[in-house]
């Protein structure tokens, strides 16, 4: 079965030269507050206990309105239409959420979602035929390391932070095995902890197709290993 790295498209004709397209809220707001999107963005083990505020995110003059918008104040899930909402709606998914959202563009105001995903399989990783490296700064592969186990890892990669006080030296997959105990029937799914991207089916890549829905960018999962 092939699945697909799915996330928002930069730089192309639909979403404009602006990257990304939602760098800020409106003014004012209280990025501080407990129910913030910086807040948000420390959701990732669970669904938040509050209703975020998400009064609202502004997209950029230069930048283009798609149904599905690249954003840096919040991490851990997707701002999309209601078009593209109505999509994933059809599909079996990890847990999640769809928060009201609204936006402004061009002195124009939209109702749009937020997708709130939680979602971790590092338990159904295969870490013997995975190949990890340590990745500093996000930026530069400062050599390969051999896991056996998510125990393992977490125990090297506290050992890295150890010797190199400081310095970000996280260890990320570069390919994932995955188990037969991998759930077949998920159409949208994360790895997480030491992978970001979002993976999605032939399926649900197909009907976003279809649907032309706009600002994404979906690319074959070639790091995935079955």
């Amino acid at each position: 079965m092939q699945y697909y790295i799915f996330k928002p498209a930069a730089g192309t004709p639909e979403t404009g030269q602006v990257f990304p397209q939602v760098q800020k809220m409106k003014p004012g707001y209280n990025y501080k507050a407990h129910n913030s999107v910086h807040a948000l963005s420390r959701e990732y083990q669970k669904l938040p206990d509050y209703e975020p505020d998400l009064d609202y995110f502004i997209v950029h003059a230069r930048a283009n309105l798609t149904d599905l918008l690249s954003v840096t104040v919040t991490y851990g899930g997707f701002l999309i239409s209601e078009k593209l909402k109505s999509i994933f709606e059809q599909f079996n998914l990890p847990t999640h959420k769809f928060y009201s959202a609204k936006l402004k563009h061009r002195k124009q105001f939209y109702n749009y979602y937020w997708m709130h995903i939680i979602c971790n399989l590092t338990d159904v990783v295969d870490y013997p035929r995975s190949t990890f490296f340590v990745y500093h700064n996000f930026s530069k592969n400062l050599g390969y390391v051999d896991v056996s186990s998510n125990e393992e890892l977490i125990q090297k990669e506290q050992k890295l932070k150890s010797d190199n006080p400081g310095k970000l030296v996280p260890i990320w997959a570069e390919k994932i095995a995955l188990t037969p105990s991998f759930d077949r029937s998920l159409d949208l799914f994360e790895i997480g902890t030491f992978n970001s991207d979002c993976y999605i089916s032939e399926s649900l890549k197909q009907a976003i197709i279809n649907e032309k829905i706009t600002g994404s960018s979906i690319q074959p999962a070639n790091n995935l290993i079955f």
